[in-house]
């Protein structure tokens, strides 16, 4: 049975349009992280992170796009997210700064507690900011805590950079600092996997309770997909998916040797 024209016509178009598909070059994001970030994200190598982030990452990536990691140390990621060099940066906090140079999800990626840490027996009293007065704190290089404690600590406290959160720790351990201010999950973690910090406890209440988001840096070309992986973090979120990988990857962290930080 011979086919008429116009069936002619709409097999060839079918047949263009797959090739074109086919041959269409497929869409790359390049990301980054905080390579010490635990259980949110960490780096295994050189090349490549793990992570409740980048299975969230994964999971909310739309069809037809390609993810590709670099490793970083965090402000040096965040320097080339500023000049474009890094398409995306991955569960960071909302800051005027960052929002410079980013543009954020308009939906959460995950909760991030912030908590202040001691060692037990020099635990302190603690109902308020105001209490940290007095007392010399630590902070990891390129962290950023929201609900304006930022800006109230450089004003009226003293707290000092140490570049990673295994510094802070052995710091505080050392009794080089008096407290150290980090991710609520993140400071688990490390206590959880370090027989030593056992000594450690985190003060209540939380110094802020703010949302981490993914960000497109607003230089890439690929910042158009912000309103597709807006709506699939959304999407997860609903099911539960954030808080379930965060419990993963935090028994997935304390449990797995080959997945500790130096």
């Amino acid at each position: 049975m011979r086919r008429g024209p116009h069936k002619l016509a709409l097999a060839l178009c079918g047949l263009l349009s797959s090739l074109a598909l086919a041959q269409a070059p497929k869409v790359v994001i390049t990301y980054a992280t905080n390579p010490n970030y635990p259980p949110y994200d960490w780096a295994i190598s050189d090349t490549a992170y793990d992570g409740a982030s980048i299975e969230l990452l994964t999971r909310a990536c739309p069809p037809g796009v390609e993810l590709h990691p670099l490793v970083f140390p965090w402000k040096r990621a965040m320097a080339l997210a500023e000049a474009g060099k890094i398409d995306m940066l991955i569960s960071l906090r909302i800051t005027p700064e960052r929002s410079q140079f980013l543009q954020f999800t308009s939906h959460r990626a995950f909760p991030n507690p912030i908590a202040v840490f001691v060692r037990k027996d020099r635990a302190f009293p603690f109902r308020q900011w105001s209490d940290l007065r007095g007392h010399l704190g630590g902070y990891s290089a390129g962290d950023s805590f929201g609900a304006g404690f930022d800006a109230y600590w450089r004003r009226s406290l003293t707290m000092e950079e140490a570049p990673s959160m295994s510094t802070n720790f052995q710091k505080l351990l050392l009794g080089h600092i008096d407290y150290f201010v980090s991710s609520y999950y993140l400071g688990l973690g490390y206590i959880r996997s370090h027989p030593e910090a056992q000594a450690i406890i985190a003060l209540q209440p939380m110094i802020s309770e703010q949302d981490i988001y993914f960000a497109f840096s607003k230089q890439s070309p690929n910042q158009r997909y912000l309103d597709a992986f807006s709506q699939r973090l959304e999407a997860l979120d609903k099911k539960g998916v954030p808080d379930a990988l965060l419990k993963k990857y935090l028994l997935r962290y304390v449990s797995n040797p080959t997945a500790k930080l130096p």
